[in-house]
């Protein structure tokens, strides 16, 4: 019993650290949000109370870069949050269960594996198609390879905890 003690402990920290990963990439999506109103207000003649400040963007490297990059931001910053929301939801239900060897905890484990090896790639693919609309060359490092080695090592612990539920049902009946 000592170690499912350990291992909700555990769990308890990621759970914390889930939702502030969460609530930071919420705070980033917001933020380039923020940032892509205020370069297109700027852009289209008002000055958002900075008159004599250089427009980095607009200025050196085009409206066009400026927008592609705000919007690539806030397409990797949503799903960051995606993600983390899911890992931070996976972590209070497995909390409350009191146990990871439940089949519901296999199958929250498995979605959420499924999430992280989806939902970087899908932010990816709409980066791309952004820097194509914008005619831009690619400029990003688009190396997704740890999150589908972690979303495929999510699926396998998945299958641990549903034998180990197996395990469990096999010895209370």
């Amino acid at each position: 019993m000592k170690r499912l003690e350990t291992i909700q402990k555990i769990f308890g920290v990621f759970e914390r650290l889930a939702m502030v990963a969460m609530i930071v990439s919420f705070l980033v999506l917001g933020a380039t949000l923020l940032g892509l109103f205020c370069t297109i207000a700027w852009q289209v003649g008002g000055t958002l109370g900075f008159d004599n400040a250089v427009f980095v963007f607009g200025g050196a490297y085009g409206l066009g870069v400026a927008i592609c990059a705000l919007l690539s931001g806030s397409i990797f910053a949503l799903t960051d949050g995606v993600l983390f929301l899911s890992a931070w939801r996976y972590f209070q239900e497995e909390r409350a269960d009191g146990t990871p060897f439940t089949s519901s905890g296999a199958d929250r484990m498995r979605k959420l594996g499924i999430h992280t090896i989806v939902l970087p790639i899908v932010a990816c693919c709409i980066s791309a198609v952004l820097e194509g609309v914008f005619d831009l060359p690619h400029t990003g490092d688009w190396d997704n390879g740890i999150c589908v080695v972690l979303g495929i090592g999510m699926i396998l612990v998945s299958l641990i905890f549903r034998y180990g539920a197996e395990l469990e049902a096999k010895a209370e009946g």
